[in-house]
């Protein structure tokens, strides 16, 4: 029975169906008919329908409106086609976290070639598609291919694209590219990488180069995700953050490259309001945080790195063996939170949590757009699947120097949408990128109309405002424009005018002088002003200057950001004044702008910036400000007048020294160590250890903190410390952790974990995650143990505790440390101690290697504890004793599957051959819950012919290992799966904890049986809950609809969309039906071939008798 259910798993685990099936040349021609909207509109003023579906686009994953109306698509085909991810590649995942270059990168890849060689990185290609509606139907009737030339192996998946009437901008991993196309075919003739040196990493699929938009300064702004980058600009300055996600901003042709902000995960879209504020939406780490809303301040800090993934997703695949957390500090520390006392000081932290999955987002602006969603945001929060995925509007209002959420709804369900924008023709466009996290068949693009004729007509004429063009419209036309509604035409305007030189200049200047509260037009002008000045224009800078002491606080806040940005010198002095402003958005922005024109080591700048500071506490505290001044401090300042404020009776210019300070790793942390406040001790722990200071005299200082009462991410910090360090005094140190009577019990196993590793090189920061390299300890464990070892025999006896215990005999064991053999042979035959402690003591009386314990170990092959058993044959098979041998092999046959494992991890040192015979024979002599464990003996062998035996057995196809996991899982370790590195937890729920995106599984025991569990797993588009899975049905005539097949009945194929409508279709009028498609990713290339089958250990346990027994346990409890 078992072989049948293998065969058939065989079978289904294939990986889901190549993209770009259908070539260019035989590309049907476009229907020119639309076809329902696919999802559900929660907005009476709208309507929608198909534009285009598959296969005249595909994948589609961005998109953007050129002023001409035409819609250009990037297409993500790479998606698993070229571009690997560090959960399906885990044999990069160290080398990933070394990689500093993209050609770091690229040299990893060459590395392990075996797995994939250059040409399965080049095998597919991203596209750029243009799509025009000719004659005005509302769908697309003519198509072009604008460029396929993204497939090299360094290349990316492209997210996003600014398409303008000169150029067409687009982001793909490694370059930001510029693309021109002078003849108009709809093919690009050039392709340039104006700025590149993105991506030196692998990371998370997606992390990638993200949305490109033009700023009201004129500049472009674009971000990327944690694959971080490594940037030589023009001057040769680099800018560098590998794992690290950012915005930055440059100009046209991408001189003036900068890092604008830090420390983000993978924020997708930007967007700008109507007053010049940026924002972006961060997604989640599925690690047990939430999405984030940033307001992004000009160099701010958010706190992301890639390593915070490490505990939860890597822990197995780094060096760091059990010396690390269980959970990252991001998760522990919840830095990812909205602003609390309690997180890391020195994050940044977001405005609100909206969605689960940002993507796409746009600003509504102008009386095309139906009068609730103006001045408000939409973002597409993708979910993978099209029934759980949504576009959210989202309202922020002012909240002092920063914003709050005002509200946020579903605007649109049921669509798998990942991008959308406003089209100049007030229609709403959405690249609907079919459902899933792979490729498919199911894309289009979606388009929503207003029903009211005036938002029409508006529309109409601001489609022919752009096609028309800005460009030779005279300068008081174009100043009249700058008080449009619609932001883009204002913006359109604005850059025309600039255009026109210093001509514009009066104009501007004008406008500026003579605007009241409430006026976009002079915003307009002061921004257009900030473009002149930085062309050197004569007179620009005077209505910069002057335009500090409006009336009005948001022309002099935006004159300060103006001002700063480019530069203008001649407005130091005013820009002082206004920090003592009654805005506390103005005082914020002036901040900013003072650390960009004041020059290095300003005394008068510093110490008015620490004023602000001081003033900046109590029920008035804004932590934008904080990092206001941080932004601007961090620029201007220099260390002695950082430090002179370090005896400042004000706690909060003395935690803005230690902000401060952080960032520049000084040895001056160390003095704060001891600050009356606590805050801001414990923000100089995290700020020593975390940074290059920790390998100063400030790492130093930090051993000589007393853990007693620090918070638990403080305390691992001090543990890790002493491990860096590596000096006899360090090791002591730690050794009085272990016997604090102050500490967890959590904090004192990490200690004695530290203490096992000692004198071993290490690569992973225990703590952070990330690679650290610290060479190994000059002083011997020997050494360790003779300064601790009366200490730690003394807790060895009397730990009652069994995971410190047997963490404390595994240090003994190795160190050379234990008890005398008699008390250790009292306390492994003591059945009334806890297991665990029982089989510590026995490793340590093992490693004595005294005779007479045989028979004690024969005698323990019988003991009424699994886990004891266990460790016997462990040990029995390494001591050549007669009869072992045979219990051995009695031991794999008949005892619990724990013990037989237990054997075979024994049996593989002693004998190999003995394994391959067992191999070779296993249908006959091996219980199937023991066939993986059996294989991965022989992979996991360092001699060559058992690896060989493996490796022949697994080629080919990964389904043969994916079928072995079928059967035998531990349900315990599988929950922790689950949670962690499988990240099922983000979409599933089970009880009261989860998400919803997919179906839920508190009894997906009861109905579905292990193989059906295995090929969810492996191939989950193969059969699919219904609702989760969706399917495009191609019909003769060309157009499609996407749903779910209800059924298919005399003649009949019923298809349900996410929203709930049905369709009927004659069967004879369909052209083809895509079979569905799963959101979940194959966890079969994911997860370890043992963590996928305790993985189906603990789905196969989820059924009404387990929870029969968990609540019959609960009640036993109390």
């Amino acid at each position: 029975m078992f072989k049948e259910l293998l065969t058939s798993i065989l079978l289904s685990s294939a990986l889901p169906a190549a993209p770009l099936e259908v070539s260019e040349s035989e590309m049907p021609a476009l229907p020119n008919e639309s076809a329902p909207f696919r999802g559900k509109v929660n907005h009476r003023g709208y309507v929608g329908h198909t534009w285009v579906g598959y296969p005249h686009v595909e994948n589609p994953a961005s998109l953007d409106m050129d002023p001409m109306g035409r819609i250009f698509v990037a297409e993500a085909n790479r998606f698993w086609f070229g571009v690997p991810d560090l959960r399906r590649a885990r044999e990069m995942i160290r080398g990933d976290f070394q990689a500093r270059t993209i050609e770091d990168r690229l040299a990893m890849y060459d590395k392990h070639a075996d797995k994939r060689d250059r040409a399965w990185y080049t095998q597919t290609p991203d596209r750029l598609i243009r799509l025009e509606d000719r004659d005005g139907n509302g769908v697309a009737d003519y198509r072009t291919l604008f460029s396929d030339a993204f497939k090299e192996p360094l290349d990316g998946i492209g997210f996003s694209i600014l398409a303008e009437r000169n150029a067409t901008y687009f982001t793909c991993i490694p370059a930001l590219r510029r693309l021109t196309d002078p003849d108009d075919d709809g093919v690009a003739d050039t392709n340039d990488k104006i700025v590149n040196g993105f991506g030196v990493r692998v990371s998370f699929i997606g992390h990638d180069l993200h949305g490109i938009t033009r700023g009201p300064d004129g500049r472009l702004y674009f971000s990327i995700g944690d694959r971080g980058f490594h940037v030589v600009d023009e001057k040769g300055k680099v800018h560098e953050a590998s794992g690290r996600g950012a915005v930055f901003r440059c100009d046209s042709n991408g001189s003036n490259f900068e890092v604008y902000a830090h420390g983000l995960r993978n924020p997708q879209e930007l967007a700008f309001d109507n007053h010049g504020n940026l924002f972006t939406f961060d997604n989640t780490g599925d690690i047990g945080d939430k999405a984030r809303v940033v307001y992004v301040l000009d160099n701010s800090d958010s706190g992301w790195d890639m390593a915070h993934q490490s505990p939860h997703h890597y822990a197995n695949a780094l060096d760091w063996g059990n010396f690390h957390l269980s959970k990252s500090v991001w998760v522990g520390q919840k830095m990812f939170e909205t602003y609390t006392k309690d997180q890391p000081q020195w994050v940044y932290p977001p405005i609100a949590h909206v969605g689960n999955g940002p993507s796409g987002v746009t600003w509504m602006s102008g009386l095309s757009v139906a009068e609730d969603l103006r001045d408000t945001f939409l973002m597409t929060n993708y979910r993978g699947a099209a029934n759980i995925s949504n576009v959210i509007q989202i309202a922020l209002s002012p909240d002092g120097s920063s914003f709050k959420l005002k509200k946020q709804s579903t605007f649109v369900e049921g669509v798998a949408v990942a991008d959308v924008e406003h089209g100049y023709d007030g229609n709403l466009y959405f690249a609907d990128y079919g459902g899933g996290w792979s490729v498919n068949k199911n894309g289009s693009i979606q388009v929503l109309r207003p029903t009211d004729p005036k938002l029409k007509e508006v529309g109409a004429e601001t489609a022919r405002m752009f096609k028309k063009g800005f460009a030779d419209r005279s300068l008081p036309e174009l100043a009249l424009l700058l008080e449009h509604p619609d932001q883009r035409v204002r913006q359109a305007s604005q850059f025309a005018i600039v255009r026109k030189g210093e001509d514009a200049v009066t104009v501007l200047s004008e406008i500026v002088s003579q605007g009241i509260e409430g006026q976009y037009a002079p915003l307009h002008a002061l921004w257009g002003l900030g473009q002149l000045y930085r062309q050197k224009a004569e007179g620009s800078a005077d209505a910069i200057v002057d335009a500090l002491s409006a009336k009005d606080p948001e022309i002099r806040a935006n004159a300060a950001r103006v001002a700063g940005d480019s530069m203008v010198i001649e407005a130091q002095s005013d820009l002082l004044k206004l920090l003592s402003d009654s805005s506390a958005r103005v005082v914020s922005l002036s901040a900013i702008a003072l650390g960009r024109v004041a020059p290095k080591g300003d005394e008068t700048v510093v110490k008015a910036l620490f004023a602000v500071a001081k003033l900046n506490q109590g029920k008035g505290f804004e932590v934008t400000l904080r990092h206001s001044l941080l932004s601007a401090l961090d620029r201007v300042s220099k260390d002695d007048q950082i430090t002179s404020f370090a005896k400042s009776e004000d706690v909060e210019q003395r935690l803005l020294c230690v902000l401060l300070l952080r960032r520049r790793a000084s040895p001056e942390l160390a003095q704060f160590l001891e600050d009356d406040s606590e805050t801001v001790r414990e923000e100089a722990i995290l700020a020593i250890y975390d940074t290059e200071a920790m390998d100063g005299p400030a790492g130093q200082k930090l051993l000589q903190v007393n853990p007693k009462g620090l918070p638990f991410y403080h305390q691992a910090r001090l543990v890790g410390a002493c491990f860096r360090v590596g000096s006899i005094e360090s090791a002591v140190r730690l050794s009085e952790f272990v016997t604090s009577g102050d500490l967890d019990k959590e904090m004192r196993g990490f200690a004695i974990k530290a203490l096992s590793r000692w004198a071993e090189p290490l690569d992973t920061d225990p703590v952070l995650g990330h690679y650290r390299p610290v060479e190994a300890s000059p002083v011997s464990l020997d050494e360790v143990s003779g300064k601790i070892g009366d200490s730690f025999k003394e807790i060895l006896e009397k730990e009652k505790d069994p995971k410190i215990a047997s963490l404390l005999s595994s240090f003994a064991q190795k160190s050379g440390l234990s008890l005398d053999s008699k008390t250790l042979r009292k306390q492994v035959a003591d059945r009334k101690l806890d297991p665990v402690v029982r089989v510590a003591n026995l490793k340590g009386l093992i490693s004595k290697g005294e005779k007479e314990d045989d028979s004690l170990l024969l005698q323990l092959t019988k003991d009424q504890m699994e886990v004891v058993r266990a460790a016997s044959f462990g040990h029995l098979i390494g001591r050549d004793l007669d009869p072992g041998f045979a219990l051995s092999l009695k031991a794999l046959k008949d005892d619990t599957f724990p013990v037989a494992r237990s054997v075979l991890s024994s049996l593989i040192l002693k004998d190999a051959a003995k394994v391959i015979e067992i191999w070779r024979n296993r249908e006959l002599d091996v219980r199937p819950e023991l066939w993986l464990d059996v294989y991965l003996a022989l992979s996991q062998s360092d001699d060559a012919e058992p690896k060989q035996v493996a490796a022949t057995y697994a080629a080919g196809d990964p389904g043969r290992i994916h079928a072995l996991s079928l059967v035998g899982g531990d349900p315990v370790e599988g929950e922790k799966v689950f949670r962690n590195q499988g990240a099922c937890l983000q979409c599933h729920k089970i009880g009261d904890e989860g998400g919803i995106q997919g179906p839920e599984l508190s009894l997906v025991g009861e109905r579905l049986e292990p193989p059906k569990l295995l090929e969810s797993l492996v191939n989950p588009s193969v059969e699919i809950t219904p609702g989760y899975g969706l399917s495009n049905v191609t019909l003769l005539k060309g157009t499609s609809l996407v749903g779910r097949i209800a059924e298919k009945k005399d003649g009949i194929v019923t298809v349900i969309s996410p929203d709930g409508k049905k369709t009927a279709v004659r069967e004879d009028q369909v052209k083809d039906i895509s079979p569905p498609v799963s959101a979940m990713p194959p966890l079969g290339l994911t997860l370890s071939p043992n963590d996928l089958r305790n993985l189906i250990g603990f789905l196969q346990s989820r059924n009404k008798k387990f929870l029969a027994d968990a609540k019959k346990a609960d009640k036993h409890g109390e």
